[in-house]
């Protein structure tokens, strides 16, 4: 059986049951309680907890069939606690709840925007789509084209999208080691 977690997860995934602990010294429960606030788009999703057994650790725990209603996406999220006068801050940040692939069909398809949008300016340019006439007209149908040099803006700019995405999925910064020589 694995671990509980002691920390707030960065990745859920919709479906499935989630549990951690969290343990804050200065609003111990059962004096304070935590409660999760997540956003995106206008949702809200709201996670409570309760004491952990007899500590004084918060207990945050949502079953499998409440996760199953939750959208995928990146949630923005606030942590409060209460005792029921006060509240406070607790933390904040980012969640990533991801889909349940058992409930998706066969057609899913995980590419993001910037993805799908570099690999449709590549095939473009692969299969050379592109033209030195902006527009021409044959039996009365009419077709214009970006120029070359508006598709290597287009795909420079979801290359770079599409890095920070992928530098993120594997926990690190959006942008690497900026390096800096002094002379």
């Amino acid at each position: 059986m694995a671990a509980l977690l002691t920390h707030t997860p960065s990745t859920l995934t919709a479906g499935d049951s989630v549990e951690w602990t969290i343990s804050l010294p200065d609003y111990s429960a059962p004096t304070w309680t935590l409660t999760y606030y997540l956003v995106k788009n206008g949702k809200q999703i709201v996670i409570t907890g309760s004491q952990y057994s007899s500590t004084d650790e918060h207990h945050l725990i949502v079953s499998a069939s409440t996760t199953a209603e939750w959208e995928p996406g990146t949630y923005s999220y606030q942590a409060k606690v209460s005792n029921g006068i006060d509240r406070k801050d607790a933390g904040s940040g980012t969640v990533l709840i991801e889909p349940d692939f058992a409930q998706k069909s066969s057609g899913y398809d995980d590419r993001s925007t910037a993805r799908v949008a570099l690999e449709a300016v590549e095939a473009i340019m692969k299969n050379g789509l592109f033209t030195p006439h902006k527009q021409y007209q044959i039996a009365g149908r009419a077709m214009e084209f970006r120029d070359f040099e508006e598709l290597l803006t287009a795909r420079d700019r979801f290359r770079a999208e599409v890095r920070t995405e992928e530098r993120r999925k594997a926990g690190k910064p959006a942008f690497g080691a900026v390096k800096v020589r002094f002379i």
